[in-house]
């Protein structure tokens, strides 16, 4: 098995044996509420009432009952089973219907260009480098013409650290990414309308990492 196929493995058994094995509450990513941007994002009206939203690596499920709260179609995904089933249970408890499955973001479970807004918590920086090309291109698939990718992820940009550090290695080191890494990814199918360099919520082992949060149009 060559080194970039393992580092794959790991990186999808890392999170179904640690949604497996530990509370939502243990889960260092986990911060038990949607974030502050796509609160914001909700309030300030960018999402039409009704939208087709589709959660990439939704977790426990705690942004697409929002979304879902809000009155919005919420699609959710995850590759851990048990993070869906705890999911829909979070919708079942507020009373709000959504669809959440087991998938894998590099091959969505969606028609083509059905999908207004895809929302990105923490999924993309996850993504191995061989695959982000295809990770692009799944959400552009699935997206209508000048739908909007909201992406927030770890930058590989660290606090007291003048340069962006060249760690990739997931876990171990740090799995962030530069500003560079996300333009080459998304700039080919998307217009950027915001990369913004971010204070992000502190992880176990982490403490204030910065973050992205940055806003694409398909093209």
């Amino acid at each position: 098995m060559s080194t970039s196929t393992t580092a794959k493995l790991n990186v999808r058994e890392y999170y179904v044996n640690r949604y497996k094995e530990t509370k939502p509450a243990e889960q260092e990513w986990n911060a038990g509420t949607a974030m502050p941007e796509l609160i914001n994002f909700v309030i300030d009206g960018r999402i039409p009432y009704g939208a087709n939203v589709l959660d990439i690596g939704c977790g426990v499920g705690t942004e697409a009952v929002f979304l879902a709260t809000r009155g919005f179609n919420v699609s959710a995904i995850d590759i851990s089973a048990t993070a869906i089933e705890k999911t829909r249970q979070l919708a079942e408890f507020y009373g709000v219907a959504l669809d959440a499955q087991v998938s894998d973001v590099l091959d969505l479970p969606m028609e083509n260009a059905g999908v207004d807004l895809v929302t990105d918590r923490g999924c993309f920086h996850c993504i191995r480098a061989d695959e982000r090309a295809i990770f692009a291109a799944e959400i552009a698939r699935v997206l209508k013409p000048g739908g909007l990718y909201v992406l927030r992820c770890f930058s590989s940009q660290k606090p007291g650290v003048p340069k962006p550090t060249n760690e990739n290695d997931f876990v171990i080191k740090t799995f962030g990414v530069s500003s560079q890494e996300i333009w080459d990814t998304f700039s080919r199918d998307f217009i950027c309308e915001k990369l913004e360099l971010v204070a992000s919520f502190p992880a176990l082992d982490r403490p204030d990492p910065y973050g992205w949060f940055c806003l694409w149009h398909k093209a």
